[in-house]
């Protein structure tokens, strides 16, 4: 995984570049089939994030009619 908040953008840029190349290279050459693997990656990253903000929203819930 990229970490890219304490890098200068030189080395934010390069990690990127390093990052481009795996993927493209993981998928026999082909940009098309690396840049569907990201997008299906991104997607399945989002969708753990809805859950997790729902997960938090539901425990906050739950918190504020305890206090009450």
């Amino acid at each position: 995984m990229l970490e890219t908040a304490h890098q200068t953008p030189d080395t934010a840029a390069d990690s990127y570049e390093a990052a481009i190349d795996d993927a493209i290279a993981t998928c026999n050459s082909d940009m098309r089939g690396a840049l569907r693997a990201l997008l299906i990656a991104n997607e399945v990253l989002e969708t753990e994030l809805a859950k997790l903000r729902h997960l938090q929203h539901v425990a906050r819930k739950h918190e504020r009619k305890a206090a009450a």
